[in-house]
């Protein structure tokens, strides 16, 4: 293990010397030999530290003393203040020294600043002059007596006091120097404060002497180059060359130079971004000024970290962007391309670059996407205006302004790059390619639906040969049959072109592409529904005459689901006849039928044995078909509808019974009587009129009856409230009356008696509680 100085710490290189060579603390003789012991021994007792503080953070807490928890001896030699310490010694000296050092520069201020004119010409600067040397040469003294921390305290003070003695020969015109540009006397103020402190370094044994020395250094060649005038791209050409020269520099202090490198870097980059990005393209200034960025990033990256190789790509990309010859509008495809040729050249990098440049590079890529993304959008969604303007013609919409000629190129890139690192996400740009480009070149019409309609051929072909990016491709051909579908509501013929041809490409993709069919037949369904209601609407017939023809194709959706057996073509008929369904709304009679039909198509669905619950559907569906056809007729009467109901769950309710496999009389017969008696009793209180509550009166009495003779508790309970309710009915107006003659107290009265029982149940159930553990507590 190497020996190091025990006062400063520096490194002691072989042979063995007599003295240190950075602080001259001597190591000769025995006192020096037992302070390196003292220095070992202390460096054990740290690690033992260390680890016994590991060990009772890890460990469980001992268990509570019976007679309660008990001081904590106080160790040996411990200090007896009150309430403990929480800072320690080198805390305690850091803020002491930090304040005293804020003290004196606050006085060296004020003395300059405001002092300094009730003096004479001459004493001011040998006052300020003095102050300068006494603070460094105390730094010096300090230093060599061991007392670091005071040392540099005072060294820092004595640099303040430079920059007041260089501040103010300039500000008071000594030796005219007023007269030279601000920006050139600040770099050479800044120079020259920075070959003290070198020099300073040189004679005193202080750590903070040397980063200093760096960070004063950085601001003369800046400053230097912003007063003579040169454009911006000189100063950001500045801050990358200081950055250079930080990174020859990190061996005399590796973390001042590394932090004040990447600063300049930084900057240097960042203003070469400000300066060539706003204006592309045609910036070859801006293109070199870059590519230095980018040279000087992976300079660091290579010598420092490779990660700052992502910036590198950016600034490589933006470069060749730059200088590329496009128009304004093609801006965007210069720069992904660019992105794309740096991706592609940095295998021509060292290996450990090459990963944070190719992602940098892809970030252009994807800044260049998003760039082009609202033009996109505005591409992907204009068809929907034409689903509230069906076969209103085909407009112009003025999307130029929106859809950049470059997005078709950018999307293109986009999606090759995907293709080749990630080809599950590819397939859906393939199509927003093509539509985006069919936009922006202002494609016919025709052309416009037929490039969509085989994208999405193009599209399912892909899916069913590529596995892997088999949900992608799917997904994309659905999205681009959809946005065919939508763009063709703007003519009649139109629609009845693309419907059909989807209709068929879906279907011959359920034909030679097993993998396929459960979608495809999905697909065709959808299509099939859409083309028979575009069809029998363009033949003239009446939207809920049309409904029909889209019942029939749902049909046949559901006859091919049958023999293809996949959920998604299972599901895909029952949106289409919901469809047709809505199209008969307004039309009681077409609606009853078309109802009856979807509740016919539901029971051939549940002729299979796994799908009984489609049973439900169907009873439901033809059930509400009657209704609507009782209420077609002017069917007021609510038994009539309620009756058919409960009739058949009533059947039910006696097979389940007389095969074995009752349940309880809620479950069996419950819903089938409540059913009729609670909407007859609903009705019988809305009118007392005519022989409704008689005849209600004797169904009550007879299900009471029967559920006494069977001894079944549903009919019984449900009857007996039905019976009681109905004859309670002709008490309503007596009761009502006897309610209004009340004097007003007597409810609030009632009222505050259920609130006073309440309290005194809630009580006693405390008490009863409390009790209990009383008992409890004695046994124990």
């Amino acid at each position: 293990m190497p020996l190091t100085c025990p006062g400063c710490q520096t490194p002691l290189p072989p042979p063995r010397r007599a003295a240190c060579p950075r602080c001259g603390l001597c190591l000769a003789g025995p006192a020096a030999a037992e302070l390196w012991v003292l220095d070992g021994e202390l460096a054990r007792l740290g690690r033992r530290r260390r680890d016994l503080l590991a060990f009772l953070y890890a460990a469980a807490p001992p268990p509570a003393h019976p007679a309660g928890p008990r001081p904590w001896p106080a160790p040996a030699g411990a200090p007896a203040a009150f309430g403990g310490t929480d800072a320690s010694r080198f805390a305690v000296r850091n803020a002491l020294l930090t304040t005293g050092g804020a003290l004196l520069g606050i006085a060296a201020f004020v003395f300059a600043l405001l002092s300094w004119s009730a003096l004479p010409y001459v004493e001011r600067g040998a006052i300020l002059l003095a102050l300068t040397v006494v603070a460094l040469a105390a730094g010096w003294v300090v230093a060599r007596r061991g007392l670091a921390a005071t040392a540099e305290t005072l060294a820092f003070v004595g640099l303040l006091l430079v920059g007041l003695d260089l501040y103010s020969a300039y500000a008071h015109g000594f030796l005219s120097l007023n007269d030279v540009d601000p920006a050139w006397y600040a770099a050479a103020s800044f120079l020259a404060a920075a070959l003290v402190w070198a020099g300073y370094d040189r004679l005193t044994p202080l750590r903070l002497t040397r980063p200093t020395t760096l960070v004063l250094a950085q601001f003369p060649l800046p400053l230097a180059v912003a007063g003579a005038d040169a454009p911006p791209e000189a100063v950001a050409l500045a801050l990358l060359a200081v950055s250079l020269a930080d990174l020859g520099a990190r061996r005399f202090s590796t973390v001042a130079a590394t932090a004040t490198g990447l600063l300049a870097g930084g900057a240097g980059t960042a203003a070469a971004f400000a300066l060539t990005v706003p204006s592309l393209p045609g910036a070859p200034a801006g293109a070199a000024l870059l590519m230095v960025a980018a040279a000087v990033a992976l300079a660091w990256a290579l010598r420092v970290n490779a990660a700052l190789a992502v910036v590198a790509g950016p600034a490589a990309s933006m470069a060749l962007a730059a200088a590329l010859p496009l128009p304004l509008r093609w801006t965007a495809a210069g720069a992904a391309l660019s992105a794309v040729a740096v991706a592609a050249a940095v295998s021509l990098l060292p290996g450990r670059l090459r990963s944070g440049t190719r992602i940098g590079a892809m970030t252009v890529l994807g800044a260049s996407a998003l760039s082009i993304a609202p033009g996109a959008a505005v591409a992907v969604l204009f068809p929907g205006r034409y689903l509230d303007a069906r076969w209103a013609g085909v407009g112009s919409p003025d999307l130029l302004d929106w859809v950049l000629p470059a997005a078709p190129a950018v999307l293109a890139l986009l999606f090759a790059v995907l293709l080749v690192k990630a080809r599950a996400a590819a397939p859906p740009l393939a199509p927003l390619a093509v539509l985006t480009a069919a936009v922006a070149a202002d494609a016919p019409y025709p052309a416009a639906l037929a490039l969509a309609v085989i994208s999405g051929a193009a599209l399912a072909v892909w899916a069913a040969l590529d596995g892997t990016a088999r949900p992608a491709a799917c997904g994309a051909a659905v999205a681009a049959s959809l946005w065919a579908a939508a763009y063709a509501l703007a003519t009649e013929n139109a629609t009845l072109a693309v419907l059909g041809a989807l209709t068929v490409l879906a279907a011959a993709c359920a034909a030679a592409f097993p993998v396929l069919r459960g979608g495809a037949v999905a697909m065709a369904a959808l299509a099939l529904g859409g083309f028979a209601a575009a069809a029998a609407l363009a033949a003239g017939r009446p939207a809920h005459h049309a409904a029909f023809a889209v019942l029939a194709a749902s049909g046949l959706a559901l006859l091919a689901a049958a023999l293809v057996r996949g959920p998604a073509a299972e599901a895909a008929p029952w949106p289409v006849a919901a469809a047709g369904i809505a199209m008969t709304a307004g039309h009681a009679a077409p609606l009853s039928l078309a109802l009856a039909v979807t509740g016919v198509l539901a029971a051939a669905a549940a002729l299979r044995p796994d799908r009984r619950p489609a049973g439900w559907a169907a009873s439901a569906l033809l059930l509400a078909a009657w209704w609507v056809r009782l209420g077609a007729s002017g069917v007021t009467v609510p038994e009539i509808y309620t009756a058919p109901v409960s009739a058949a769950l009533l059947g039910l309710a006696v097979i389940r019974r007389s095969r074995g496999a009752a349940r309880s009389s809620w479950a069996d017969l419950g819903p089938a009587l409540a059913s009729t008696l609670v909407p007859s009793l609903l009705a019988a209180w809305a009118d007392a009129t005519g022989p409704r509550p008689l005849l209600l009166a004797a169904a009550a009495l007879a299900t009471v009856l029967a559920g006494a003779r069977l001894r079944l508790q549903a009919p019984l309970v449900l009857g007996g409230a039905v019976l009681v309710l109905d004859a309670a009915r002709w008490l309503a107006p007596y009761a009502a009356d006897a309610a209004a003659g009340l004097p007003g107290w007597v409810p609030l009265a009632g009222a505050g008696l259920l609130v006073l029982l309440a309290g005194a149940t809630y009580e006693q159930r405390m008490r009863d509680l409390r009790r209990l553990r009383t008992a409890l507590g004695r046994l124990a």
